[in-house]
């Protein structure tokens, strides 16, 4: 029995604050997860001026569904587990996902050339452009030369038009931009449309979100919009990206200092001054590929979860989504490299899928892959442990945003050691329950036999 004299000696322990209004479920073994989760929407801010989810999916079961704050700052409508999240330049992954479908239904090839499927592509020496080098980025094609604004940008057919006009860029530094916000998915939606014959936002609806169950949309319809997150900035998020265009959209070629940071990341920016942008009515209902994906915390992390689920299946097994074909090349490595115009590093499979690192836990990320999206938005899966997931804010931040998914990561792992353990221990009870059945038995044997 502890005295109180010891209780006064023993060093008490520290209160832990909370956030009171972070709502969700974790499974046994992911509380970390939940303190990680609290403690960044803490460092955002009051939960009145943003908000934010977490959700993991492990081994198609949800072990982490985590929410906290305010989806609309304006209105003021909380957050709740079914918020829509414009994912912005996090689009990317999704997009590829929808392209690799086509592959897997034998529709295109990611080796061949666009113009296979696109004719009016071949102009202006892009005729060798292949879908692979779209979604890896290394098209040449990472900006655009006629003069844009916010609502150009929301007609992809008129985009993909103006794409046939343009030519692959001859500034040296165009081949390592492996990033560019808006190209690569008015190319990819056009392919898609061109193959397939519908527009992205049916194809994805029909053939992965609805059949999956997946809350996930490129472009929105009104019963959704009261349902969707506002976004906006931090102080220091913008500077990041060159060339800020104060919000009025324009900085093209005919500008005479217009250079490859303008037409890729001012023609027109991705991030304008006013991020209200990004919540008008007309925005949310466009389809933007590279940028208009909308998506709950818990599409996202099951999305990954069923392609971490794909990417480990036996050869010739069905696939919930992608064969493992497709994904063994989607995956395989095809070009890294120091961005000259943002300054990170950037690594992609064949198939356009970002391939991730694998941080302090290799045995629970080998073989990573997802998207890093602005502002802290990211989404991985993680093949070796059979997880997806997602974590998606409305404040957009300078930082880095990957520290609670190593929250989850370090979870993932004391769970995976357990079951090792729970393994061994229940191997150790079966041996011994078996020697004491057998020991009984013969004990018995051996009675009965005195007894005859």
């Amino acid at each position: 029995m502890t005295t109180s004299l010891v209780r006064q000696v023993l060093p008490r322990p520290r209160p832990r604050p909370t956030t009171a209004d972070v709502h969700g479920t974790t499974a046994p073994g992911f509380a970390s997860v939940r303190h990680s989760f609290e403690r960044a929407c803490r460092d955002a801010g009051p939960a009145g001026s943003q908000g934010a989810a977490l959700a993991v999916v492990r081994h198609g079961e949800t072990v982490v569904d985590l929410w906290h704050g305010t989806a609309d700052p304006v209105t003021g409508t909380p957050w709740t587990g079914d918020t829509l999240e414009p994912v912005l330049t996090g689009s990317h992954g999704i997009l590829a996902t929808a392209v690799l479908l086509l592959a897997d239904m034998g529709a295109l090839a990611l080796d061949r050339p666009v113009a296979d499927y696109w004719p009016e592509f071949a102009m202006r020496g892009k005729g060798a452009v292949t879908l692979r080098d779209v979604l890896t980025f290394t098209a040449r094609l990472p900006g655009m030369a006629a003069d844009l604004d916010q609502r150009d940008v929301e007609n992809p057919q008129m985009m993909a038009a103006l794409l046939e006009l343009h030519s692959p860029e001859e500034d040296p530094r165009a081949g390592g931009v492996l990033h560019g916000p808006w190209t690569a998915g008015w190319i990819a939606a056009e392919v898609i449309r061109r193959v397939d014959g519908r527009d992205l936002d049916l194809f994805f609806l029909e053939e992965i979100a609805g059949p999956l169950g997946l809350d996930i949309h490129f472009g929105l319809v009104p019963d959704q919009l009261p349902h969707t997150a506002r976004i906006s900035y931090d102080a220091g998020f913008r500077a990041r990206f060159p060339a800020p265009d104060g919000g009025t959209g324009r900085s093209g070629a005919g500008d005479s200092g217009a250079d490859l940071s303008g037409r890729v990341w001012n023609n027109p920016s991705p991030f304008p001054s006013d991020a209200g942008v990004w919540s008008e009515s007309r925005r949310r209902y466009a389809v933007i590929p590279s940028l208009g994906a909308y998506a709950s915390a818990r599409g996202l992390a099951r999305l990954q979860g069923i392609l971490a689920a794909d990417a480990v299946r036996a050869p010739g097994e069905e696939p919930l989504l992608l064969s493992r074909r497709t994904l063994d090349q989607a995956r395989s490595f095809w070009v890294e490299g120091l961005d000259p115009l943002l300054g990170g590093i950037s690594a992609y499979g064949e198939g356009g899928l970002q391939l991730l690192d694998e941080g302090l836990h290799p045995d629970i990320r080998s073989g990573a892959f997802g998207h890093q999206g602005p502002g802290g938005i990211a989404y991985q899966a993680w093949p070796q442990a059979g997880t997806g997931a997602a974590l998606v804010r409305s404040r957009l931040t300078a930082g880095p945003g990957a520290q609670v998914l190593d929250a989850v990561a370090n979870a993932v792992a004391d769970a995976v050691a357990g079951s090792v353990t729970d393994s061994v221990a229940d191997s150790v009870a079966d041996s011994v329950t078996d020697s004491v059945t057998d020991s009984v038995t013969r004990s018995v044997t051996r009675s009965l036999r005195t007894t005859a």
